[in-house]
């Protein structure tokens, strides 16, 4: 009894130190294979470090909130994007291999812990005949002492380029500069004041970055801002359309009025003519069209995208005019008419010869030629041997 009784003591002894040992050891280090995930907001770069004894090898692409998947820079620990928010607070994440292993990830602008919902809100942009032009709401919670301000830069370059938006609006007001109230709630950018009037320029700004700034009393508050392709946000005008006569037709000429689509246009035109009951349409890539024997006729163009094809614009304003018809001038209608006199005659004298030929050759038909035939009809004599007395005669 007294040493089953010390055997049960020992088993439980052993087992208290076994999960002493487990207690006091030490937790198992996470390993990833990058370190010292960080942004650069200036350059808009993703960049990490490989861990001691990582193999990233396999490749590495790097995703921006919800965006599409971007590869890292060939050779670099680092991913490069077009462009990166300073006011909303995005998730960065860093994948790894064919598997698509998250190898770490990043929130960038850190949260500054402010009143989002006192930002600006629904910020929306277009481009409407050389003017950008955007809109916002007032944040919920914004009080009534915050007022907005709009700054614009390219895209490629950082915050420190910032420039104000000259033009502000709201529903019920227009005024140029800072207004000292919250009553902004839009701003329009002469754009071929800003960028030039030169559509297709090696300087043209693909895209810009909008940022509306709030502020009030009690200091500032968190900022909206959004990137625009100016290109995608353009509103197509309709071309503007002028039509004339050149004697009988009709020419249709049109003007494209795009900044961000020059040489990425197509048309459609609509013809009305007088000699046709329905409208005839016509896709053209070229800004003109011309109709023969127009008569009455009236003409209207819409421009398409041909990068965006759901893109089109409105109908042009209607256009017609009346074409007189096609007149022949004097001359070239007597040398015409003597033209078809003369073929009228050669072709009746023509006729006339071959009627008397035929006729001759029916009355008078030519006689055949006689060809006889010589074999077995001809007789060959031979010279036979006199039979008769030759008798000399001599002189006396």
């Amino acid at each position: 009894m007294a040493a089953n009784l010390w055997l049960i003591l020992g088993l439980l002894a052993s087992h208290s130190s076994d999960l002493a040992a487990v207690r006091e050891a030490p937790p198992t280090a996470v390993t990833t294979p990058i370190q010292n995930l960080h942004i650069d907001p200036a350059h808009y770069t993703l960049s990490w470090d490989p861990a001691p004894g990582a193999d990233i090898t396999t490749g590495a692409f790097c995703r921006k909130g919800r965006d599409i998947f971007v590869w890292a820079d060939p050779g670099l620990a680092r991913c490069s994007f077009q462009s990166l928010s300073l006011c909303h607070v995005t998730n960065f994440t860093v994948f790894l291999g064919k598997d698509r292993a998250v190898a770490g990830s990043i929130q960038f602008p850190p949260d500054d812990d402010g009143d989002h919902e006192a930002a600006a809100q629904d910020l929306r942009c277009w481009v409407h005949e050389g003017q950008l032009s955007c809109q916002w709401e007032r944040g919920p919670k914004a009080t009534g002492d915050v007022h907005y301000r709009m700054f614009w830069r390219d895209v490629r370059l950082g915050p420190a380029h910032n420039r104000e938006c000259p033009h502000y609006h709201s529903l019920d007001v227009n005024t140029a500069g800072p207004a000292p109230h919250g009553g902004h709630e839009g701003c329009t950018l002469d754009l071929d004041t800003v960028l030039g009037s030169t559509p297709n320029s090696p300087d043209l700004v693909p895209q810009v970055t909008i940022t509306v700034n709030g502020s009030g009393r009690a200091g500032p508050v968190p900022c909206m801002d959004n990137t625009v392709d100016l290109q995608r946000a353009e509103v197509l005008a309709p071309p503007t359309l002028t039509v004339e006569c050149n004697g009988s037709e009709a020419h249709a000429r049109w003007v494209a009025r795009n900044r961000f689509h020059h040489g990425l246009l197509g048309y459609t035109l609509q013809v009305n003519q007088s000699s046709r009951s329905e409208p005839q349409e016509y896709n053209v890539s070229i800004p003109h069209f011309w109709v023969p024997n127009a008569g009455a006729i009236s003409f209207r163009v819409k421009s398409r995208s041909e990068v965006y094809p759901r893109k089109l614009s409105s109908w042009s304003e209607a256009w017609g005019l009346v074409c007189p018809p096609e007149v022949m001038p004097v001359k070239t209608a007597l040398v015409t008419s003597v033209a078809t006199v003369l073929g009228a005659g050669l072709v009746a004298a023509g006729l006339l010869l071959w009627w008397r030929k035929s006729l001759l050759y029916r009355l008078c038909p030519p006689i055949p030629r006689l060809r006889l035939p010589l074999a077995g009809e001809m007789v060959v004599w031979e010279p036979a041997l006199e039979d008769c007395e030759v008798t000399p005669v001599t002189d006396a």
